[in-house]
């Protein structure tokens, strides 16, 4: 048996390991593991080997992004770039994430899947962001003409079904996984359950949308408990107020430099839970994260995390209404006891291992390519 032709569709530069959070770079490495020939769609360009005048243009591009004469000089040259691509290769299917508007400019018969976690009407919803009419036509006409809908999550899913009436059977929930490149031994990440001082870690670069406050007041309740504890903030800069002997902030890493993915993949091996009371989130890759180095994870019960989080097992969802006090008894109750919480880290990786990893969610995507 011949291998698949397999294209991969997107506007974003997926050699980049930090665009759109390293996904869609995870998702184009992983499909490349598979016995399918992968075609690139596009113009990506691997960040290593862009030269001085290309990367000027690339920041030329994103500061003026929103002007109308940018956007569309960038997709008549787009447009222009598939159009060739298309008649030069004889592509089986098309994989298209987080593609929907570039998905207009591809006139062709070939069947698609269209891969995202959100809808646009979900994304206004949460973001209480303001509709924009031609982002919902292009949400609407890609359900429509994709072959296959992959979502990471249930909450997307029913989206797409209630709100843009596509057909449940052409629909499958495949969970995101973790963008590391480093997987620690399942044995080096028990060394941590020894340590008597509780380390959490933040993540993100939204500080107010991400519950930054909450992670700070979990710190300082655990600290008024009697727990030794300390809070890393990795991504951001919180306002001035919140400062702290016991607070550690680490503004930005670049996972393109390989001293900083190595500075990451440690904090992470240290870390004894994740913190994440998101307001409002999609599925967040960095759950994925936390879980493969074994970090249970305590976050808010909203979006796609439900498909994410199995209570008890791989963290815990609590209520918006939570405060600092509520996170701060549940990780005291569960860091207290050595054997329960060495059960949480053994567990947690254990989701990541069978569900929360990008070999998955390729294999699964495997699955379809040739059902297509």
């Amino acid at each position: 048996m011949n291998k698949l032709n397999i294209g991969f569709f997107s506007a974003h530069n997926y050699l980049d390991r930090n665009a759109f959070s390293g996904t869609l770079y995870r998702m184009y490495t992983s499909l490349h593991s598979l016995p399918i020939n992968l075609i690139n769609l596009g113009n990506p360009q691997d960040p290593k080997e862009l030269g001085i005048s290309s990367k000027i243009w690339q920041k030329v591009n994103r500061l003026f992004i929103k002007q109308e004469f940018f956007k569309k000089s960038i997709a008549r040259r787009f447009n222009q770039v598939i159009k060739e691509q298309l008649q030069d290769d004889c592509i089986n299917a098309i994989v298209a994430p987080v593609a929907c508007q570039e998905m207009q400019s591809l006139k062709t018969d070939i069947p698609i899947i269209y891969v995202s976690d959100v809808t646009h009407k979900l994304l206004v919803e949460t973001y209480n962001l303001e509709n924009n009419q031609h982002h919902e036509q292009c949400e609407s006409s890609a359900i429509l003409r994709a072959k296959k809908l992959v979502y990471s999550s249930q909450w997307a899913a029913n989206s797409a079904i209630k709100d843009y009436g596509a057909s449940p059977e052409k629909i499958e929930i495949i969970p995101f996984g973790a963008n590391i490149d480093t997987i620690p031994d399942a044995q080096r990440i028990l060394d941590k359950c020894s340590s008597s001082r509780c380390r959490l870690l933040f993540m993100g670069r939204d500080w107010e949308r991400k519950g930054g406050k909450l992670a700070f007041d979990t710190l300082t309740s655990l600290l008024d408990m009697g727990v030794d504890a300390e809070l890393l903030v990795l991504g951001c800069y919180p306002p001035l107020e919140y400062t702290h002997e016991r607070l550690k902030v680490i503004p930005n890493l670049n996972k393109n430099i390989s001293e900083e993915r190595e500075q990451f993949n440690n904090l992470l091996l240290e870390s004894h839970f994740l913190i994440f009371p998101t307001r409002a989130d999609c599925s967040p890759i960095v759950i994925c994260e936390a879980n493969a180095s074994g970090i249970p994870v305590i976050t808010t019960d909203v979006g796609g995390i439900p498909s994410i989080i199995k209570n008890g097992k791989n963290g815990f969802m609590l209520s918006l209404s939570a405060s600092g006090q509520d996170y701060a008894q549940l990780i005291q109750a569960n860091f207290s006891d050595p054997k329960q919480y060495q059960h949480l880290v053994r567990v947690s990786r254990a989701e990541y291992e069978v569900r929360l990893n990008w070999q998955k969610w390729a294999e699964h995507m495997f699955d379809l390519l040739i059902a297509l």
